[in-house]
């Protein structure tokens, strides 16, 4: 139904990593970046003089020029236990990077890079960047918990990808942990705070939400995500992905169905046959041949129909008949229902509206309520016809007295009113 969103295209380490890594330079077997340490002068200053020692055989190896990073590696074990200063730390955790960049070893990489935020010595403008290849690899190692912790802390410093959402992927760590709701929660944490700040929240954020929500079967939530994505974003890719998401998590009775269908054919967004059939079947030609005609008509404008196909054929001749019959004794259909009961009313407020009479539909709906008819029914329809009147502000606030089952449907109806506005 929706397109799924796919998390990112993972950042390869080995090709950008080298950009902010401290690269371990080992020029002669005895420099580390710009600083020579033959005489371990200036490294003493700031390393200690155990890990100065057990570091330089170490460097010697991955610098040589047939490198032994299997050699380098092993003794990694021990050099880790002479770390005595953060700047012992940040050293040993660059070695280990380019070990691990060098044997394509990504657990490697990853605590080297962990090492080195550890020390507290990464440059501030390269923090983002560290954590977002420290959460990248624990992602490509299903460690979710970690990449979360690590995505989170690189967003929290501005990192920002061209090729990738953090709050996407941030969002869909709780989900492969099988935890959909902290999923949705984030995204719609992150369209608030966008919202309070002003700004409008990226269309894929609630895209993705309501993706969530259709396959997690969460009705409410959908309501919530959908209007949200129709305040900000009322294309009408979005009316087709929004309605056809209510209409397939929810359960409705043929009457409340064809409102929902009405507002799909207001806002453009019956675009398959099955919709078309489904509102045709519940609206019944013999009763409301004139809104029929009107279905067909749209369903056969975009292809869903042809003037040949049969059961267009056999539906089209039943509603032609009856629309004129409707349309020639409609009068005495307005005098029954304002004389009956609530349902003569409620259904001379059906005809009205399949003519196209919404002024008179909303007034016999008006009766319907007074003698007893259900409010959330009546109050649906009169909302309806306001908005089909164009009296959009009318609507919303008529729309916002529904409740129960017709609430998501009375919503929907409300968001459109509101685009409309």
């Amino acid at each position: 139904m929706l397109r799924v969103f796919r998390p990112t295209r993972s950042k390869s380490i080995r090709g950008t990593v080298a950009g902010f890594a401290l690269a371990v330079a080992l020029a002669g077997g005895a420099a580390m970046g710009s600083a020579a340490v033959t005489s371990s002068a200036a490294f003493a200053q700031e390393n200690s003089r155990g890990f100065v020692e057990a570091y330089q055989p170490l460097a010697e190896m991955v610098n040589a020029e047939t490198p032994n990073n299997e050699g380098a590696k092993a003794g990694l074990t021990s050099l880790y236990q002479t770390i005595e200063t953060e700047a012992d730390r940040q050293l040993a955790g660059n070695l280990t990077l380019n070990i691990g960049i060098a044997m394509s070893d990504s657990a490697l990489q990853r605590r080297g890079l962990e090492m080195m935020l550890e020390s507290g010595l990464v440059a501030p403008e390269s923090i983002g960047q560290f954590n977002w290849f420290v959460g990248s690899i624990a992602y490509q190692a299903e460690d979710y918990a970690a990449a979360r912790n690590a995505f989170m802390a690189a967003k929290a410093a501005g990192y920002t990808d061209d090729e990738a959402d953090l709050t996407l992927l941030i969002a869909d760590t709780y989900g492969r942990e099988g935890n959909s709701q902290a999923s949705l929660d984030y995204i719609m944490q992150a369209v608030s705070e966008a919202e309070a700040a002003g700004a409008t929240p990226t269309e894929r954020w609630l895209l993705r939400g309501l993706q969530s929500t259709y396959d997690n079967e969460m009705p409410a939530q959908a309501l919530t995500v959908s209007e949200s994505l129709l305040r900000h974003y009322p294309t009408q890719k979005n009316w087709v992905n929004t309605l056809q998401v209510i209409n397939a998590l929810n359960e409705y009775d043929p009457g409340a169905r064809v409102d929902l269908y009405r507002l799909m054919l207001a806002a453009d967004a019956l675009t398959q046959r099955s919709e078309f059939v489904r509102y045709i079947e519940d609206l019944d030609p013999r009763v409301m041949a004139n809104e029929v005609q009107d279905v067909l008509a749209k369903g056969l404008s975009i292809g869903e129909f042809t003037a040949g196909d049969e059961y267009y054929t056999e539906v089209k001749g039943i509603a032609d008949t009856r629309a004129s019959q409707d349309r020639s004794g409609i009068e005495g259909i307005v005098s029954e229902g304002k004389s009956g009961d609530s349902l003569d009313a409620m259904s001379a407020g059906d005809v009205l509206y399949s003519l196209g009479d919404f002024t008179r539909a909303e007034s016999l709906y008006r009766t319907a309520l007074e003698k007893g008819a259900d409010a959330n029914v009546a109050n649906t329809r009169i909302g309806i016809a306001q908005a089909k009147q164009g009296n959009y502000a009318a609507a919303v606030e008529t729309f916002g007295t529904v409740q129960g089952a017709r609430n998501a449907i009375a919503r929907m109806w409300s968001a459109y009113a509101s685009a409309q506005m």
